[in-house]
């Protein structure tokens, strides 16, 4: 990391982890804590799961790779009575500690934590299980797509007149690891107000079911479950299916412009359309036959449905995603572009905000271009990514430094 302030200057982080924990390490990290990875000799088994990339010397996982930026590495074997002594003595140093289930069980956790805490009453200990603790399911085992079908993710995925699909990255992992870096930072700013610390206990299910956003109250407010869709779906209360991906000139957008609620900004957005329409000369009277995204627009005829949106497809179909998505910005039209990676990598607005960084990494050979500028903060800014380290690199460092800080005091 480049010299200069950093919002979390003068954390310290140990971390024990594989992916959920990594996830919330690195996001310390990217706001300038100091993150202490404890490692078995050799480094995690995390460091060669899939997807493998090639790296001077053979194979790393990229997954490992991106979620480990700007850390140290200190291989101990924390299963021995010598190992036990050293995380106790970085402990008494350490402001917060992550672990994840992948990594250790409970009753690890539990030992650990003990030791930690015992030393260092101020330690924040944060721990990701995939249900959490307190109940029958706390030491029931699970793997990302377990979680994220019982967190909801999978119910909603994928063709109702199919087996639901999961999606293809660990988002459950992923989203909890993410949610645990605001838990440990909220317990730290307790902890900093009256030098107590806490355990956080982050539930990947719950994370996941978090997610749905409004699907999670659709039963309370609607009296009815969503169903699962792809490209075309039934809409919150709608009684008719609805297409909600639109083919264009070169790709696809998200769409829905009739029924399925949205108030007032469905309305303005399905007027807005009908001025570009007209524009185009296109004026078919089933588009201003009956008030489409007022009273009863949950209640539309398929027919009906149909109809007025194969007019929409055929205007839709003639514009380019450039053309949709300037016009849908200008005017408030509700509708976006579904983008590949390359599509991301090359739009003006992550390109505006500097949201892609290139991390040079010689070790490695990589020179690739990373999302790393996630938070834009004016005096404590992200700075540019620093490689992941090899296993065990600062493991003589880090002893030494806590020799000198004992022998100190």
């Amino acid at each position: 990391m480049s010299e200069g302030k950093t919002a979390l200057a003068g954390v310290r982080v140990i971390e024990i982890s594989s992916l959920s924990g990594a996830v919330c390490g690195r996001a310390l990290a990217d706001l300038g804590a100091q993150v202490i990875k404890l490692e078995p000799e050799g480094g995690e088994p995390a460091r060669r799961d899939f997807p493998l990339i090639p790296v001077e010397g053979g194979e790393e996982s990229a997954a490992w790779i991106v979620y480990n930026l700007g850390k140290a590495s200190v291989t101990v074997d924390l299963s021995s009575d010598d190992g036990r002594a050293a995380f106790e003595a970085l402990a008494k140093t350490a402001d917060i500690v992550v672990t994840d289930f992948q990594r250790m069980d409970i009753d690890e956790m539990d030992r650990l934590a003990a030791i930690a805490r015992a030393v260092n009453p101020a330690l924040v200990w944060c721990e990701i299980l995939p249900f959490g603790r307190g109940h029958a399911y706390d030491r029931v085992p699970a793997t990302d797509t377990t979680l994220q079908a019982l967190g909801g993710h999978l119910y909603q995925n994928g063709d109702v007149d199919r087996p639901p699909v999961r999606i293809g990255v660990p988002v459950g992992l992923i989203q909890a690891g993410a949610e645990a870096s605001n838990a440990a930072l909220m317990a730290y700013y307790h902890a900093l107000r009256t030098g107590e610390g806490q355990r956080v206990d982050v539930s990947v299910q719950e994370c996941v079911t978090w997610t749905l956003l409004n699907t999670t109250m659709a039963w309370q407010i609607l009296q009815l479950n969503e169903l699962r869709g792809g490209a075309i779906r039934k809409e919150r209360a709608n009684q008719f299916f609805t297409r909600l991906v639109w083919p264009c000139r070169d790709g696809y957008v998200v769409f829905g412009p009739v029924g399925g609620g949205g108030g007032s900004a469905r309305v303005k957005s399905y007027d807005a359309l009908l001025k570009w329409m007209a524009e185009d000369g296109i004026t078919a009277d089933i588009l201003t036959s009956r008030d489409w995204n007022g009273d009863g627009q949950f209640f539309i005829s398929q027919d009906d449905y149909d109809t007025v949106t194969e007019v929409i497809r055929k205007f839709i179909e003639t514009k380019t995603l450039e053309e949709l998505t300037t016009r849908a910005v200008a005017e408030r039209i509700l509708m976006a572009p579904i983008n590949g990676l390359g599509d991301i990598l090359v739009n003006p607005q992550h390109d505006a905000r500097d949201y892609f960084q290139v991390l040079h990494d010689p070790a490695r050979g990589l020179d690739v271009k990373l999302p790393t500028n996630w938070v834009r903060m004016s005096e404590t800014p992200i700075h540019a990514p620093r490689p992941a380290p090899a296993p065990g690199a600062q493991t003589a460092k880090y002893w030494q430094d806590i020799r000198k800080t004992e022998t100190a005091t």
